[in-house]
């Protein structure tokens, strides 16, 4: 049970104005967490479903709450059925289906772009994918799409399969996919995401609401650290700076480590060499050296710094077979270096 004193302001208003998102739902809670911080600015908030069925002087609900809640917003409500309801200067009812594709993009191009989408409309799976695939591209850098009541992902009168088939798990798929788009790419080449879906900031599941951010999404594949690339960029002055004013054995390892993986192996080795002048026994340090020393082509080291390893951790039976197949080895052993 919430206390009145630690009820969200949002969630107040979804009382008075009487929206399922409080109550039948626990939506408000959620959704002032994440958009409190948009509160004071001029948002254009766009809403699929109205409420209030075919009734067309029942409904907005939730239209009103949007406008009381973001007080210099603007409020677009979407709903299949005929509205006549008077909720403001600031909030517009338009009629149209969510299921016409042809409808959708003339929505974005001429209302949009949008701070936020909430999509609560039919819940129909096909109509869930069509909306987004249509709307997430006219959402702002740093904006929200969120998709309302998922249980029915499992409901097969909604299109959905309580095996998860369905295409609104499969666009939740995609969507991960989109968030982890280098990551896709760098498996497969030929990929290429839903539109728009490669600039997804973060994807939050909840009990019955996918919510969907918007944003940079540059950062790159682990499987290949692009030395020009902003994050890593950032990233590597960071830690160098970290490393001037206060070294350690395990930052050294870490910073030759991201160097070894942009293929800078000279560089990477410099920086063994410098922790392992302070830190001559860390095996962090002598492991990451003998695999730079392997990818830089140079036996001897390798064989050298793998030797100091064992010595410092005689029992470690990784260590030792690695200097054994080093020395047996015509050409060095490399494997690859992992975090």
């Amino acid at each position: 049970m919430i206390a009145d004193d630690h009820i969200d302001p949002l969630t107040r208003l979804a009382i008075r104005h009487g929206t399922d998102k409080w109550g039948p739902h626990f939506y408000t809670p959620i959704y002032h967490e994440l958009l409190a911080p948009l509160r004071d600015r001029p948002v254009k908030l766009l809403e699929i479903g109205v409420g209030g069925y075919g009734f067309r002087k029942i409904g907005g609900a939730s239209l009103a709450m949007w406008a009381d809640y973001f007080q210099w917003g603007t409020i677009i409500g979407l709903d299949v059925a005929e509205k006549q309801l008077n909720l403001g200067p600031r909030v517009t009812i338009l009629q149209g289906s969510q299921a016409d594709p042809g409808f959708l993009s003339k929505l974005a191009v001429e209302q949009g772009p949008f701070d936020i989408v909430i999509d609560d409309g039919s819940h129909v799976a096909e109509h869930v994918a069509l909306s987004f695939n249509k709307l997430f591209p006219a959402v702002v850098d740093d904006g929200y799409y969120i998709i309302e009541d998922v249980q029915t992902a499992f409901w097969p009168a909604y299109g959905g399969s309580p095996n998860g088939g369905g295409e609104t798990l499969r666009l939740a798929q995609a969507i991960l996919e989109g968030l982890n788009h280098v990551e896709v790419r760098a498996a497969a080449a030929n990929w290429s995401p839903l539109p728009g879906t490669d600039r997804i900031k973060s994807f939050r599941a909840y009990h019955n609401v996918f919510v969907v951010e918007k944003g940079d999404n540059s950062e790159p594949s682990t499987q290949n650290l692009d030395s020009g690339n902003s994050h890593v960029v950032g990233a590597l002055a960071l830690i160098e700076r970290e490393m001037a004013r206060a070294p350690t054995a395990a930052g050294l390892a870490h910073l030759g480590l991201m160097y070894s993986l942009m293929g800078q192996n000279q560089r990477a080795f410099q920086i063994v060499q410098q922790g392992l002048a302070a830190w001559p026994q860390d095996l962090r340090l002598l492991s990451l050296g003998s695999r730079v020393a392997g990818y830089l082509g140079d036996a001897t080291t390798q064989i050298k710094l793998l030797e100091r390893a064992v010595a410092v951790d005689p029992a470690d039976p990784v260590l030792s077979n690695m200097l054994r197949q080093t020395r047996e080895a015509s050409s060095p052993i490399v494997e690859p270096i992992s975090g």
